[in-house]
């Protein structure tokens, strides 16, 4: 983990894939001893997580004029 403070004030941390995985991990874990936006950052963690592992991309659409040859 990495963490810096801006000439402006602001605070930014840098983790690693493996760091902020098991981190969203505890936090989870220990959710009924968690304040809520805590239990916000573990989830928002694990949704970066899932999205960034998501390589999926909507196919282009084959009946779209645009795509066989005529405007």
């Amino acid at each position: 983990m990495k963490i810096d403070q801006e000439s402006s004030g602001n605070i930014v941390l840098e983790f690693n894939q493996q760091e902020i995985e098991a981190l969203a991990k505890r936090i989870i874990q220990h959710a009924e001893d968690a304040h809520s936006s805590v239990l916000n950052l573990g989830y928002l963690i694990n949704e970066a997580k899932f999205d960034s592992h998501n390589n999926f991309r909507q196919p282009v659409h084959p009946w779209e004029s645009k795509h066989h040859g005529t405007a």
